[in-house]
């Protein structure tokens, strides 16, 4: 049995690109879900995480 791969296997190399109006469409609809997700709130358990990592940069530096 011959166990060779072929062409249409799903690699990159044999993807066709992306003519311009696909590519722009793509890139908006991507933009749109990263702002909504840039709009939400830093949860509070990060926010604390990241006081304490900069109190503790600050002790580190004073002493």
């Amino acid at each position: 049995m011959n166990s060779t791969k072929s062409e249409g296997s799903g690699g990159a190399a044999s993807q066709r690109p992306l003519d311009d109006l696909s590519s722009s469409q793509i890139g908006k609809r991507l933009k749109s879900m990263y702002d909504e997700v840039a709009q939400e709130p830093v949860p509070d358990k990060f926010m604390d995480l990241l006081a304490s990592l900069e109190r503790a940069e600050k002790d580190r530096s004073n002493g």
